[in-house]
């Protein structure tokens, strides 16, 4: 079974020939912009089956941080929370 919505989607995270991403400490799916740097634009259905994509959790991971003491940049955050498994724990 895939851990994506679709083969295609699979596929495609997987050989990276397309600017194509996944953000799993976020949850977020995302095109690329190619200027060199990290930017992207988050999308929210999937570009293959048309299937809806699970909604980030940008803004429960920054909730869970700050509540932790922690702000974006430490170097001590819990590694949990450095990968989709803070999230996975509650799903």
């Amino acid at each position: 079974m895939s851990q994506h919505c679709c083969k295609e989607m699979e596929f495609h995270l997987q050989e990276g020939e397309v600017a194509l991403l996944y953000l799993p400490k976020f949850r977020e799916y995302g095109i690329q912009i190619l200027d060199g740097g990290s930017s992207f634009q988050e999308i929210y259905y999937c570009p293959w089956c048309g299937k809806k994509l699970p909604s980030s959790l940008r803004d429960q991971w920054f909730n869970q941080i700050e509540a932790l003491g922690h702000e974006w940049g430490d170097e001590d955050i819990p590694a949990k929370y450095l990968s989709s498994e803070w999230w996975r724990e509650v799903a």
